[in-house]
């Protein structure tokens, strides 16, 4: 199992807000997929997934999160 935590692009950066997922409860994913949008107070990030598997959700569209949240898990 791999873990997706909120990243920390910057420095200055203390917590990210899950913009849009672009993968649904259970879908399969490969490495490159787009996972999701990170808003921060200066930029949008498409994060990727890094692994293939299959992707279990946990956080919420729209909600802010501190940098290392675990936010979603790929099996």
């Amino acid at each position: 199992m791999t873990e997706i935590r909120i990243p920390k692009p910057g420095d200055a950066i203390h917590e990210g807000t899950i913009g849009l997922w672009r993968v649904k409860e259970g879908q399969q994913v490969e490495p490159g997929d787009i996972l999701y949008e990170l808003e921060t107070e200066k930029t949008t990030l498409e994060i990727e997934a890094s692994v293939s598997g299959q992707v279990h959700l946990i956080g919420v569209e729209g909600e802010t999160y501190p940098i290392g949240e675990l936010i979603a898990t790929i099996e």
